[in-house]
């Protein structure tokens, strides 16, 4: 039996908007932030139970949503041709010409109103979009569940017939990438790094930690406080820690390349022992580590010192636990704790900053877009790597945009620069 004409018109709409609601979930799903989903839907309700059931079975849904946008526009396409087929059929007399009319006029009818648009509506804000729609779109998931979910069945048991790994998000877990997007959206627009939560700054300092190399968290070889094994003496050891506030002290047998351990502050209070033999043992690690593999290492073997060797076996630098856990919850603050690396704003578009403080910081804090690189990590690694050579006490010169003075050098490092907007 044909469809009388306002029915086909009435069915049409009504596959349009079905058409246009699949897609338009589908789009917002996508671009949902998923970190953000799952902090909302921890809070209960009906809503967020019905999302967190979504957000979990990410392959079902889906399969539902591409099951039901199928079923309606089969629909649409029966009606709509209901619709135009009569004025076609008047103006053109070939079968085939009324078909290819009738497939171009309805897919670009569909495609503009049941994709495009819906699509382009349902991400403005894909979040609040997905708590609007989540009532109905639960309803029509209780009703093709059972296709969908036959279908999914399938589909994984084709993928294993054919040795596919499936690579689904079924248990819902959050991957780093996703926890890093909601980091870099939480930051956003805020000009101020000081206006950052502290558990925000935390959350972000974790992701990053991954990446992060051993020799970025390291102190340098010539900033190593250490005594000889055996030409040290008690005394001398003591006023070593009274002098530097330090905690660990690395023991070294003739030279710095030659390290045989560390001893602690509390050792000395052991009367009747020699602190010789109360040096406990480090690890040797190459300055390639990731400082995330280090950290677990430590805590396992129960070692809080490691030096850090280079290509050479040489001893390029010291990392402690604390230097780990400070990477991830910012610096740690006690009575012993040495000044912090000047690194401030003296005045309008001028600057002072110790030569060890790192680019990475200085960028982030002041905006200067510094060109950062693997063969230097601090500023003056960067004046070095660009000069070429060592700068002297008052040297001023340009590089980029930025202009450069020399405040304190010390016969080898530089030690504190004035730096300018040119």
């Amino acid at each position: 039996m044909e469809l009388q004409l306002t029915s086909a018109i009435l069915i049409t709409i009504i596959a349009i908007l079905f058409s246009g609601l699949f897609s338009g979930t589908e789009i917002a799903f996508v671009q949902s932030s998923k970190v953000r989903m799952e902090i909302e839907t921890s809070r209960g309700g009906i809503v967020n139970r019905i999302l967190r059931r979504f957000y979990h079975n990410e392959d079902t849904f889906i399969s539902t949503l591409l099951v039901g946008n199928n079923v309606v526009l089969v629909i649409y396409g029966i009606a709509i041709s209901a619709i135009i087929n009569p004025w076609l059929n008047a103006w053109f007399q070939n079968d085939a010409a009324v078909l290819i009319v009738n497939t171009i006029a309805s897919t670009l009818i569909i495609l503009f109103t049941g994709e495009f648009m819906p699509k382009i509506t349902f991400r403005i804000n894909p979040n609040l979009t997905m708590r609007l729609i989540a009532l109905p779109i639960y309803l029509i998931y209780l009703v093709l569940y059972p296709v969908s979910a036959l279908i999914s069945h399938i589909s994984l048991g084709l993928m294993k017939l054919l040795g596919i790994e499936s690579t689904g998000a079924k248990s819902g877990r959050l991957t780093v990438e996703q926890l890093d997007d909601y980091i870099q959206q939480s930051l956003a627009g805020r000009a101020d790094s000081e206006e950052i939560d502290s558990e925000v700054r935390i959350f972000r300092n974790a992701i990053d930690f991954k990446d992060t190399q051993i020799e970025e968290c390291m102190i340098p070889r010539n900033e190593i406080v250490a005594v000889d094994l055996e030409s040290t003496s008690r005394s001398e050891l003591v006023n070593t820690f009274s002098s530097t506030g330090l905690s660990k002290i690395v023991v070294y047998r003739r030279d710095i390349d030659d390290v045989v351990g560390y001893i602690h502050v509390s050792e000395l209070f052991k009367a009747g022992t020699n602190w010789r033999d109360r040096i406990k043992p480090v690890i040797f690690t190459p300055m390639s580590m990731l400082a995330n593999k280090m950290m677990r290492r430590m805590l396992a073997e129960k070692r809080s010192v490691v030096i850090v060797i280079d290509e050479f076996g040489g001893t390029a630098g010291l990392v402690t636990l604390e230097d780990l856990v400070e990477e991830i919850c910012g610096e740690f603050e006690d009575e012993h704790d040495k000044k912090r690396l000047i690194a401030r704003q003296t005045g309008e578009n001028e600057y002072e900053f110790a030569g060890r403080v790192e680019i990475e910081q200085i960028n982030e804090q002041f905006h200067l877009g510094i060109p950062e690189n693997d063969h230097y990590h601090t500023l003056a690694g960067y004046i070095l790597e660009t000069r070429g050579e060592l700068p002297r006490v008052n040297d001023t010169f340009t590089i980029g945009d930025l202009s450069f003075t020399v405040l304190r050098m010390s016969a080898t490092k530089i030690k504190l620069l004035r730096v300018r907007r040119v």
